[in-house]
């Protein structure tokens, strides 16, 4: 009798193993061979594909804390410039993804703080700043790399930063993309980059952005400067002079105004290029403040339209050379 009910206790044990066993089995999705994966990848691509506005909506990616906190300086701001993002060409006035990741690396290793274009006019309007070691991040010419390669890296890092763009390059047509010529943004790219809120816009003229001959030799000069008329062969007066700049910079300001639907007052003088009539004219037309090229740091009381900036965005500015421009603003030498 013993022995009979050992077995039908096994014989249950056994049955039982065999139900939930098979219901973990159910459990399971079967395996699907690659060929099937792909297969199934293709027919969905709008699914597969991760859009650049998808990316920017994600929360930014954990970042390694700063090595210590450091007072670099306070009550100022260093103002850094970048143009091209590519390692496709060895141009004087561009910097490759990596290189420019090794720049926002050196900023948060060594406790450098970007603050936003609000926060840094709203400095040289009031000279008061809550923001120790502050840095304002611009990228100037408006180009297409702003948006694939700058800002993708911006955006996992958290920093705000301001593009100066040239108001008559901008389109969405096909002739943005031709021989010789670095892509522009388009109108679309510029409404993503403005919707992010980490991006901001200024203007760069509208289409000033060239050079032109200054005497009847062929000498070259920045086109904010006065021009030679070749078909008058003489250098254009005073008045020509100012109405040119006047036409320009309204056309930018205005242009820059409709595409942000807010007011655009800040400009990017072309080539760090100004003089008098430079600045009057762009208070005529609307601007109220106004980046040149000198190198130096803002601080409470600088002019509003000599706003200075650290040319950084070259192969050849390294972190080496970072380290070197902020320890020069930390010791004043």
């Amino acid at each position: 009798m013993s022995f009979l009910i050992t077995f039908l206790i096994v014989l249950v044990l056994v049955v039982a193993g065999g139900f939930w066993s098979g219901g973990a089995t159910d459990s399971v999705q079967p395996a699907v061979a690659p060929g099937a994966v792909e297969a199934q990848t293709a027919n969905q691509p709008a699914e597969a594909a991760v859009s650049k506005e998808a990316d920017w909506q994600k929360q930014p990616e954990q970042q390694s804390q700063p090595v210590k906190k450091q007072k670099w300086y306070d009550n100022q701001v260093v103002v850094l410039t970048y143009h091209h993002v590519s390692n496709k060409t060895d141009r004087q006035y561009e910097i490759s993804p990596s290189e420019l990741k090794a720049h926002l690396d050196f900023l948060r290793e060594y406790d450098f703080h970007p603050i936003s274009l609000t926060e840094f006019l709203r400095f040289v309007d009031t000279g008061v700043l809550a923001t120790e070691n502050a840095v304002l991040l611009t990228f100037d010419d408006g180009y297409e790399s702003y948006y694939s390669e700058a800002f993708p890296l911006l955006q996992q890092y958290g920093y705000p930063s301001v593009n100066f763009l040239i108001a008559g390059r901008l389109r969405d047509s096909v002739d943005r993309k031709r021989p010789n010529m670095t892509t522009p943004l388009s109108e679309q790219e510029v409404n993503e980059l403005l919707a992010s809120g980490l991006s901001d816009i200024g203007s760069h003229t509208y289409s000033l952005h060239e050079q032109a001959e200054k005497n009847e030799w062929g000498d070259l000069t920045p086109q904010t400067a006065p021009v030679y008329l070749e078909d008058l062969s003489r250098l254009e007066n005073e008045q020509e002079y100012r109405d040119r700049l006047y036409v320009d910079f309204m056309m930018s300001r205005v242009a820059l105004s409709q595409i942000a639907k807010k007011e655009i007052r800040v400009i990017s003088y072309p080539f760090g290029f100004s003089n008098e009539t430079v600045t009057e004219t762009a208070k005529q037309a609307g601007y109220q403040y106004a980046f040149n090229s000198r190198p130096d740091v803002v601080k409470a009381g600088t002019n509003r339209f000599e706003l200075p900036r650290y040319d950084v965005g070259m192969h050849t500015f390294d972190t080496q050379k970072l380290l070197e421009l902020f320890t020069k603003v930390k010791t004043g030498f």
